[in-house]
């Protein structure tokens, strides 16, 4: 059965009202990539900002230039450790970090 139009539009019309419910803990998230960071320093972002076109990096990017509001960008660098970390923990096998897969 599909949803109808009127649900869908209710539905994105309260979506900005529980935007706050997910607020980020930035200490956490900084305290995380600070653990990870001493054993994955080496491994960089996969996204880079001088050209892209994907419009969710390009969010990502813009997050990265403003040094008040950089949460964005500081959980995609927790994210991309995390990884890594995920890897190795799945396959038993270390990363290469300068070239992860």
């Amino acid at each position: 059965m599909r949803p109808s139009l009127a649900l869908c539009l209710a539905a994105l019309i309260a979506l900005p009202a529980h935007a706050n419910i997910c607020a980020v803990d930035e200490a956490a998230v900084e305290a995380r990539i600070a653990e990870l960071e001493g054993r994955y320093g080496l491994v960089l972002s996969d996204i880079g900002c001088d050209v892209n076109t994907i419009p969710a990096r390009q969010i990502m990017c813009d997050s990265a230039e403003n040094p008040q509001d950089d949460t964005l960008w500081r959980m995609g660098r927790l994210d991309t450790l995390a990884w890594v970390y995920a890897v190795e923990n799945a396959t038993g096998q270390e990363v290469n970090q300068e070239d992860p897969p």
